[in-house]
């Protein structure tokens, strides 16, 4: 036992007296190789020199052969002193200016990695006829920088470049240019193309209608009126979308107008004049407060409801209007049913009363 403890006291003692040689050979060896190669020296590399230059070659072999804990105990302990002083080597040559070393004839090795950095933010263009993408998403992207191997051609570096903005900052598109160093010579972004749904209101859905007949060079933003083959009439709305192929035009509107046309299809589609545009919108207050976007066509089919005529609802709507436009927005919808009403007396009292006793006066009810 006592053997045993005295010859690991023997074997540490003497892994600090020739690890602490091997520190400062390691440590030397380590800064000049990152000093003229720009990389860390592998520390399997310097253990293994380190133990060959202080003579252990022979005493691994004799180790393998007939092992002692102190023998094995003297190599541990130099290897951590190796592996410190590549460390430590490693750091201090990070920290000397390399001015003078081509005086020296020796030439730094290439370096394996090429970095692309973005330009600032100003310099980041946007594509033409394309969604733009936000200012806060340029800055976000201005100066950075991205590796890439060396060995990669530039244009599949830019390639890479481009899918990282794609994948990672969501970017719909990219046309970027690189020069033969890897500096961006041209950078333009976009953001991703908008679906249907951003555009559609609360409340109200997307509906696909097969038709018959439509108007030659029908296009989204156009104003039709829409004849059903069980009868209905959807007056007055916007085309979303077109497919001449099937025959389908889509429109957005409220869910009921979608449970009394389902099944149904359009007979005839007339386009309107662009002088029948749709009402614009008013900016209301709802009882809990919330602000939101009314839209005056709101009223045209809450009035249809009661039994009012065309002309008369064409009456109100204009006196409505020319009401709510004096007034300071946001407008409570209390006030704006007020206002209805007023008119509506003058007009028809019998459908006003109707339209009085109406539970729900909210947006989304109108």
């Amino acid at each position: 036992m006592y053997e045993v403890i005295a010859e690991s006291l023997l074997g540490f003692f003497w892994g600090i007296m020739y690890g602490a040689v091997a520190f400062f050979i390691v440590l030397l060896l380590s800064a000049v190789y990152r000093y003229f190669t720009n990389e860390r020296l592998s520390s399997f590399i310097a253990i293994l020199f380190g133990l060959g230059f202080l003579g252990f070659t022979g005493g691994l072999l004799a180790i393998l052969e007939q092992p002692t804990f102190g023998g094995a105990l003297k190599i541990i302990v130099v290897s951590i002193f190796i592996v410190w002083g590549v460390n430590i080597g490693d750091k201090i040559a990070e920290k000397i200016p390399k001015k003078g070393v081509s005086i020296l004839g020796i030439g730094s090795a290439k370096s394996s990695y090429i970095t692309v950095k973005l330009p600032h933010a100003r310099l980041i263009y946007d594509i033409a006829a394309k969604p733009k993408v936000p200012e806060s998403l340029k800055e976000e992207l201005s100066e950075r920088e991205f590796t890439f191997s060396a060995d990669l051609p530039m244009d599949e570096i830019a390639n890479r470049v481009k899918r990282r903005l794609i994948t990672d900052w969501g970017v719909g598109d990219v046309e970027i240019e690189l020069d033969q160093s890897g500096k961006v010579i041209h950078i333009a972004i976009a953001a991703k193309e908008k679906g249907l749904s951003v555009s559609i209101p609360e409340g109200n859905v997307a509906i696909p209608i097969k038709y018959n007949i439509a108007p030659a060079q029908l296009a989204a933003g156009d104003i039709i009126k829409i004849f059903l083959d069980n009868g209905e009439v959807i007056e007055k709305i916007e085309v979303k979308g077109i497919n001449e192929d099937e025959k389908i035009i889509t429109i957005v509107a409220d869910v009921g107008l979608l449970e009394r046309i389902h099944g149904a299809k359009a007979e005839l589609v007339v386009a309107l004049p662009a002088a029948i545009q749709k009402q614009p919108g008013i900016s209301v207050e709802q009882k809990s407060g919330a602000i939101e976007e009314f839209e005056i066509q709101k009223i045209v089919n809450s009035l249809k409801k009661v039994g009012v005529a065309d002309e008369v609802i064409e009456k109100i709507v204009k006196q409505v209007q020319a009401k709510l436009s004096k007034m300071a927005p946001p407008i409570s919808t209390r006030l704006i049913k007020a206002v209805i009403i007023e008119e509506l007396e003058k007009e028809n009292p019998e459908a006003a009363k109707k339209l009085k006793n109406r539970k729900f006066w909210e947006l989304k009810t109108f």
